[in-house]
């Protein structure tokens, strides 16, 4: 009986869903109506009473169609009828509407003659994507793309865009890339990793509906955001993606979690060694500082970027909220943690030693060595201050950070190479899968003992060649002192 009365129900919303879109664009389309309402009138006058009845009838009659079949195949429909009328709706808007959202925005320059008229921006071009519309204007005499930049924000509600984008096209042009329909609100299961990446990986998404991938070859990342901002989703994102190549052993991945492992222990399995307690953390900085001595001797003087093999893989290290380790332990295992996170971050980017590091908390006081990563993500923050701290001076209204939704977990900016700024979305990833690919992409285990954090034989690094011990000096016997001669007066 329940399912029963669950099934009318939904066909009770879908044909009043039918009923209200019909209505819905028939109110839009008024003067089409009303223009085939009086043709349909002058045709009953003339005689014509079938012409003048589908006249009259025409616009109600194609909304309801379209209605029906948005109900009933909705992914057909969106392909071939819908998705493109509303991007030509997002052109055509853009194209009328510029001139005076650019003058009420504060881009229009009025010359000092009376009676002059404003001058604005001129726009070059408008494209439209799956949910974006694109404007690319030129700047007028005496405007920098930055003044763009400034009132993006305030363009983007002109034209009820969900979000903007800026960046720099070439000289004095700039691109503004409006999100007019967001993709980011659906949550995204991760699958299950086949491929074997080692330089990159792909997390999630972008806000135009591309894959996100980030890169990891030659870089260190710091990923910030507050309590439920979904940094674990960043993390099972790099682990799980590089557990195929560290099955392969091209990639070896290594763990931090002083939370009392509560976050890695789910994929333990990924990983070579896991650091659950302050001074095992500090012997696996001494293991990895190690491998960074170890392979400066063997490449010096051969090479000067190292590439990865089955015997020497990548190393990568993740650590679950930095700040523990490096601002919260005790004071000896601060010192020293933050000296070797330091070292391996300076030296270890060339070398096949990559840093990945999580923290909620952004300030000098508790990450020191912030400027030594060289790619930063924000997920959801407190303040503008904590998104400048992250991010970079000027990102603040470019990546608003501190405005992302708490129901989106795993939502941030990156800021690329080029300074452009993305939005993005990482995979959710649950702990059914986790366990899943930790099952199926084993790593294999390598201890780390000793005091001296030395790494064991299982990692095989490369030694450095023996020094060449000086030649013992040969021992000389002392010299018998000569006898004195005797002098004689004459």
């Amino acid at each position: 009986m329940d399912t029963a009365l669950r099934i009318v129900w939904l066909v009770l919303r879908r044909v009043a869903r039918v009923f209200r879109d019909a209505a819905s664009w028939t109110v839009q389309s008024w003067r089409a109506a009303l223009i085939c309402l009086v043709i349909g009138n002058v045709l009953l006058i003339a005689d014509h009473e079938a012409a003048g009845e589908a006249a009259m009838w025409c616009v109600l009659a194609w909304n309801a169609a379209r209605a029906v079949w948005r109900a009933v195949s909705p992914l057909t429909y969106e392909a071939a009828l819908g998705g493109p009328l509303r991007r030509r709706g997002w052109r055509r808007r853009g194209r009328k509407g510029w001139s005076m959202v650019a003058e009420r925005c504060g881009l229009g320059m009025r010359s000092e003659r009376p009676k002059s008229p404003t001058v604005v921006p001129r726009l070059l071009k408008v494209t439209t994507t799956s949910n974006a519309l694109v404007l690319q204007v030129r700047v007028t005499a005496g405007q920098t793309v930055d003044d763009v930049d400034q009132v993006a924000d305030a363009i983007a509600t002109a034209f009820g865009a969900e979000s903007v984008e800026s960046r720099r096209v070439r000289s004095g042009v700039a691109e503004l890339v409006l999100t007019m329909r967001e993709l980011l609100h659906q949550i995204t299961t991760a699958p299950v990793p086949h491929d074997i990446e080692t330089e990159a990986v792909t997390l999630g998404r972008v806000s135009n509906g591309s894959p996100w991938r980030l890169e990891l070859n030659g870089r260190h990342t710091l990923v910030v955001g507050r309590s439920g901002a979904g940094k674990g989703s960043i993390f099972w994102g790099v682990a799980g993606n590089l557990a195929p190549a560290s099955r392969a052993a091209l990639v070896r991945l290594w763990g931090i979690d002083l939370k009392g492992g509560v976050e890695v222990a789910v994929g333990a399995g990924m990983f070579s060694s896991v650091a659950m307690d302050e001074q095992a953390a500090v012997r696996l900085l001494r293991a990895l500082q190690r491998v960074i001595v170890e392979r400066q001797a063997a490449m010096r003087g051969r090479s000067r970027q190292f590439e990865a093999g089955p015997g020497d893989p990548i190393h990568v290290l993740l650590i679950d909220e930095l700040a523990v380790l490096t601002a919260y332990a005790s004071r000896d295992v601060v010192n020293e943690a933050s000296t070797l996170l330091k070292r391996i971050l300076a030296q270890g980017r060339a070398l096949g030693v990559i840093v990945v590091a999580f923290v909620q908390d952004p300030r000098k006081e508790t990450v020191g060595m912030r400027e030594l990563f060289t790619q930063t993500i924000a997920l959801r923050l407190a303040s503008s201050a904590e998104t400048r701290m992250v991010l970079g001076d000027g990102y603040g209204d470019l990546a608003p950070a501190h405005r992302i939704e708490r129901t989106m977990a795993g939502a941030g900016y990156v800021v690329k190479d080029d300074g452009a700024v993305e939005r993005v979305r990482a995979d959710y990833w649950p702990d059914d899968v986790i366990r899943m690919v930790a099952q199926v992409y084993p790593a294999p285990q390598v201890p780390i003992d000793g005091d001296d954090g030395a790494v064991m034989d299982a990692l095989q690094p490369a030694k450095a060649p023996d020094p060449v011990e000086p030649r013992p000096r040969r021992q000389r016997s002392p010299r018998s002192p000569r006898p004195a001669k005797d002098t004689e007066v004459a």
